[in-house]
């Protein structure tokens, strides 16, 4: 096993969401083509030799029965169902197998997320197609197309279908009838930046900043967000909330950059692969390192921001919606001192994902590495809240947010803020 697999935020990756980082590991030859019998072996091998959780499975008898179900493959797909099973054995939401017709492009963008089932939308991309569309965060989507929503290849998202134009219904708060809407996708869309501000209450001021997911090769993320650390910081903050409710995804190394000046120094976390070996993740002079390798999204432009409390409380700010690297952001601040987890509980996708293509172009991935934290705690599923806040998702981000509110409440009550 490679102990540094290089990061790959390509389509597959996108495609599942649930990866923290994604590490191509021991691919399975595509040419030249397999029988389905050594199709169906090398696939199990393949899990077996990679996958974190085998350990606690029994997985010779998970390999026998996996096996009786495909017992004179004809093709590869008669394969499917026989690595689906062994697949769900595993138990986790990491895991995953796309098969080749599924494994591909949907066309164009709509410019929201919405999860399944509760089939809610949780984040807009402004300009994008659902904000055109007059959209809100908060709405329930009812039907697309004619159809009741549906899930999207075995993920908590919702499938937005293949067609370039979703005829919408949705239901909002505030209104007694549904709301029809038409949404035209696009070709691309802006990510979402950084934001947050300055809560200024009863002569206390705190820090908001909410981290939304990263895309692709997005090299500005730390920089925007510690502009906004910065901007929060004037005057001095005493306490900071960080949202990580809408964090489904992308980069753990862009999350540690950016909120470096509330992190800390030092040792913020790691992975522990199948072999019991740990590589840490750091945080050093504005730097940031997995194992002993720099990484690329370490670089902020200017200089580096220093708080001017450098050690305030911080009350983390989770929900279903956060996954994978969202947790793995929220793993780097467990152990430091003064932090409170509010909100609902975690996706429970915590891992390092190594994945795969087989040779007929299907797709598979698996937990690979567990991830610690910086007491050496280890994470293997929902991260849950210090104190249980439901999102109303339609009050997201505003004054009557209730999460907002109940880590204001927490923050005012710390010495630091206290005594400001």
């Amino acid at each position: 096993m490679n102990s540094r697999p290089a990061i790959s935020m390509g389509l597959a990756c996108f495609l599942i969401v649930t990866i923290t980082a994604c590490a191509p590991q021991g691919t399975i030859p595509t040419q030249p083509a397999q029988s389905p019998d050594e199709y169906l072996s090398n696939a199990l091998d393949w899990i077996e030799t990679h996958s974190v959780k085998v350990n606690a499975e029994d997985w010779p008898t998970v390999r026998e029965q996996a096996l009786a179900l495909a017992p004179n493959p004809q093709t590869t797909a008669d394969t499917y169902p026989a690595i689906l099973f062994a697949m769900k054995q595993l138990g986790d939401s990491a895991t995953f197998f796309i098969p080749p017709a599924e494994n591909k492009d949907v066309p164009g963008v709509t410019g929201f997320t919405a999860f399944y089932p509760e089939a809610v939308i949780v984040s807009i991309n402004p300009g994008g197609p659902a904000d055109q569309a007059g959209l809100q965060v908060g709405d329930i989507i009812e039907a697309i197309n004619d159809a009741p929503p549906r899930q999207w290849q075995g993920t908590p998202f919702m499938d937005f279908y293949d067609d370039a134009t979703l005829q919408m219904v949705v239901q909002r708060v505030g209104h007694d009838a549904s709301i029809t809407v038409t949404l035209e996708k696009a070709s691309d869309e802006l990510p979402i930046p950084p934001s947050g501000r300055l809560i200024s209450m009863d002569k206390v001021n705190l820090g908001y900043i909410e981290i939304p997911s990263t895309r692709g090769d997005w090299t500005l993320y730390p920089t925007l967000a510690q502009q906004v650390i910065r901007k929060a910081d004037q005057p001095k903050a005493c306490g900071w909330i960080i949202d990580l409710r809408r964090t489904s995804g992308g980069d753990i190394w862009s999350y540690i950059a950016a909120l470096g000046p509330i992190l800390g120094e030092g040792e913020v976390g790691g992975f522990i692969y199948r072999d019991d070996m740990h590589e840490p993740w750091k945080y050093e002079d504005g730097k940031v390192y997995w194992g002993k390798q720099e990484r690329d999204e370490s670089l902020v432009e200017g200089a580096i921001y220093k708080l001017k409390n450098p050690t305030p409380p911080v009350a983390l700010l989770t929900s279903h919606a956060t996954m994978a690297a969202g947790e793995l952001a929220v793993v780097t601040f467990q152990g430091r001192p003064n932090v409170r987890i509010f909100g609902e509980s975690t996706d429970g996708s915590p891992f390092l994902v190594f994945h795969t293509n087989l040779s007929d172009g299907a797709f598979l991935g698996i937990s690979g590495a567990f991830s610690v934290d910086r007491t050496g705690r280890m994470y293997d599923g929902p991260i849950e809240p210090n104190t249980v806040v439901i999102t109303h998702w339609s009050l997201f981000g505003t004054d009557h947010d209730p999460v907002i509110v109940a880590a204001q409440n927490w923050l005012l009550g710390q010495p630091a803020c206290i005594h400001q």
